[in-house]
């Protein structure tokens, strides 16, 4: 049992993942981070509806208009590397206190894209969104990033706090 009293997964990173820590990602990275797990939930498992949740989220975590904004922007980027990929998306559960601090091989690579793309850093974010896209289009997914970018303003973006799921609150 965690601290919480919810049942633990015991979950660690295998060698191809990495901790939210040492991704060292800023608030607004986290925060989209955590948008796109539901969205990522929302298609794995659609009778879960978690797409409420990463709306919810955004709004929450990008206070205003802008939540919105960053909530449609971040499903667009999405479903843009989902139109280009062709194998299984692998990321971590939203809701889970031990797996949401897990980065997956595939979710480092998305926040790659939107990393290189915020810091202006064009081949680095096409060559990550190559990656990410198996070698496919990324056209669509780039342009999808800058849009998301342009979106993130990180004096609207309320602080990350690990104990707080929307499933569980």
């Amino acid at each position: 049992m965690s601290g919480d009293g919810s049942p633990c997964c015991g979950r660690h990173p295998t060698p191809k993942e990495t901790t939210v820590e040492e991704a060292a990602f800023d608030s607004a990275a986290l925060a989209v981070l955590e948008v796109a797990r539901y969205y990522w939930q929302t298609f794995a498992i659609p009778q879960s509806q978690s797409w409420l949740c990463a709306l919810q989220r955004a709004e929450t975590r990008f206070p205003g208009l802008n939540g919105v904004e960053v909530g449609l922007d971040t499903l667009a980027a999405v479903q843009a590397m989902r139109m280009s990929r062709t194998s299984c998306f692998n990321f971590n559960n939203p809701g889970c206190p031990h797996c949401s601090l897990i980065v997956s091989e595939h979710e480092r690579q998305f926040m790659n894209v939107l990393q290189a793309v915020r810091q202006g850093r064009v081949g680095a974010a096409k060559t990550h969104a190559m990656i990410l896209c198996e070698g496919n289009d990324t056209e669509r997914l780039i342009m999808r990033m800058v849009s998301l970018a342009r979106a993130l303003t990180p004096e609207e973006i309320e602080p990350v706090t690990q104990d707080v799921h929307p499933q569980l609150a």
